[in-house]
């Protein structure tokens, strides 16, 4: 999951401390690594680092890169490519063809690439590949079409013909074609990646969220349709649909990962958050707590909801501590025990001898919940503990996690609930007294797919039900296995 963003605005004084605001407004989604790239008639130039983009971009550089009068510019805030962080794998990514090319690459994408090593063969004689970050086979792949078909809506029919079923993914690329610098935004058909765009002041702007836009006082004017392509050049902006497909939006970007100020799908996602809250209480009816506290931060959108719909108080019961860090990604169970134990902190006075609804975006694994929060609202003192969780259960993992193996499958909390049988044959009640045993609290109340479709729409809900935007060709063996066993037991 990374944040990117892409500004096409020639003559702009302000286009390089434009594109830092609309990248840092993307902060929250990603921590590890950040760049930024310009573009002017003359080239294309980059800086990136690994950090915040506080730490990376400095005014000293937004100065250095305004100076050079850029007429566009990309950015990137990205998660970790690799267990470690390595610069390296940093974006902007610039491409490089091992003859010589009269067009230069540079790219940013967020998303994710499934089985590239026939990708790579195909483009390692005629490419340099300098990292293992899937960005630069996409950007490859980018040139070469160019270079067959030019700077147009031709190229990127040919690249999502080329990766289709296997990757999902928005992008913004700057090319420069030794004589002027163009911009290009594209999406894959499925619109699985939130993508967005603006007009402000004159500069188009396409960003991972609408916050970006809200950021340099714009409204988003639209959200991209799956297979849409947008062209900067000096001739002017247009943009295309390229494909027409079903779309298949990533629900979960809404509920988890996404600024509660951004729109997702037409929708607000603090608004989104809050009414999956009131479909739980719609659903559930009563509750036993004297006090309603959300698991902070991405938890406090469905609490208000709760809050709203028992007609009870809500209360900052839990804080999120200055050395807390985001463990979704953190695939080692023992390095996510540690860092989950430094997220929280709990206020006796308002937990201390009460029964307490806390609410939560979802239980992916459990042990935020069992080795954090959980644990932290029993020491303060609460006597019992309702678990009201915006999402469902989540019966297998992402895509993104494949690569893992089946570990990625067990380790999720339903599966873990049911470790000697598995919870496809189970009812809702069944999953949510099995869950509540595993991550220690009195019960859980999970949301049902129904209710969150009814708040969110239709789209991918990959953990929920297996509808992943991967072709099936490209399921790994034990996930396709797995699946089955699902329908199987579910009588579909």
């Amino acid at each position: 999951m990374d944040g990117i963003v892409g500004l096409y605005g020639p003559g702009d004084p302000a286009l390089v401390s434009k594109t830092f605001l609309a990248t840092g407004a993307c902060q929250h989604r990603g921590k590890a690594c950040t760049g930024i790239a310009v573009g002017n008639n003359k080239g294309i130039y980059i800086h990136k680092g690994l950090g915040r983009i506080a730490e990376v971009v400095d005014h000293h550089i937004i100065r250095t890169f305004q100076d050079l009068e850029p007429m566009a510019a990309i950015g990137n805030i990205g998660y970790t490519k690799r267990k470690i962080a390595e610069k390296i794998n940093t974006e902007p990514i610039e491409i490089c063809p091992k003859t010589p090319s009269n067009l230069h690459v540079v790219i940013t994408m967020d998303g994710y690439l499934i089985k590239d090593d026939d990708l790579r063969a195909e483009l390692e004689p005629d490419y340099s590949l300098q990292t293992d970050n899937k960005t630069e086979v996409v950007g490859a792949l980018l040139h070469k079409y160019m270079s067959r078909e030019g700077i147009g809506f031709e190229a990127g029919e040919m690249l999502l013909d080329r990766i289709q079923g296997r990757a999902t993914f928005a992008l913004v690329a700057l090319v420069h074609d030794g004589r002027a610098i163009h911009m290009i935004a594209l999406n894959d058909e499925k619109a699985f990646e939130p993508f967005c765009c603006a007009t402000i002041d004159g500069a188009f702007v396409a960003s991972s969220e609408s916050c970006s836009h809200r950021r340099l006082h714009g409204y988003t004017e639209k959200e991209y349709d799956g297979g849409e392509m947008t062209l900067c050049t000096p001739d002017g902006v247009e943009t295309r649909r390229l494909r027409q497909a079903r779309m298949m939006p990533d629900i979960f970007q809404g509920v988890y990962f996404g600024n509660v100020g951004s729109v997702f799908r037409g929708k607000e996602i603090f608004q989104l958050r809050q009414e999956l809250g009131l479909e739980l209480v719609n659903h559930y009816g009563s509750s036993r707590a004297d006090v309603v506290i959300p698991n902070p931060e991405s938890g406090w959108g469905v609490t208000v909801g709760i809050a709203q719909g028992l007609k009870k108080g809500l209360y900052p019961g839990l804080i999120k501590l200055p050395q807390a860090v985001r463990t979704f990604q953190e695939g080692e169970t023992a390095a996510r025990t540690q860092e989950v134990g430094l997220k929280f902190g709990g206020i006796d006075s308002l937990l201390n001898g009460k029964n307490v609804a806390m609410g939560d975006d979802s239980i992916v694994r459990g042990s935020v919940s069992e080795g954090g929060s959980v644990w932290v609202v029993y020491n303060a003192g609460a006597t019992f503990i309702e678990f009201w969780i915006s999402y469902g259960p989540m019966f297998f993992p992402s895509f993104k996690e494949w690569h893992r193996g089946p570990e990625c499958l067990h380790e999720l909390a339903a599966q873990r609930a049911f470790k000697d049988g598995n919870p496809y044959d189970k009812s809702q009640d069944e999953i949510n007294e099995a869950v509540a045993r595993l991550v220690g609290v009195d019960e859980v109340k999970y949301n049902l797919q129904e209710r969150i479709r009814k708040v969110a729409g239709d789209g991918s809900f990959q953990a929920l039900d297996a509808s992943y935007p991967i072709d099936e060709v490209f399921w790994p063996d034990w996930l396709r296995t797995e699946v089955d066993r699902f329908y199987r037991y579910r009588g579909v």
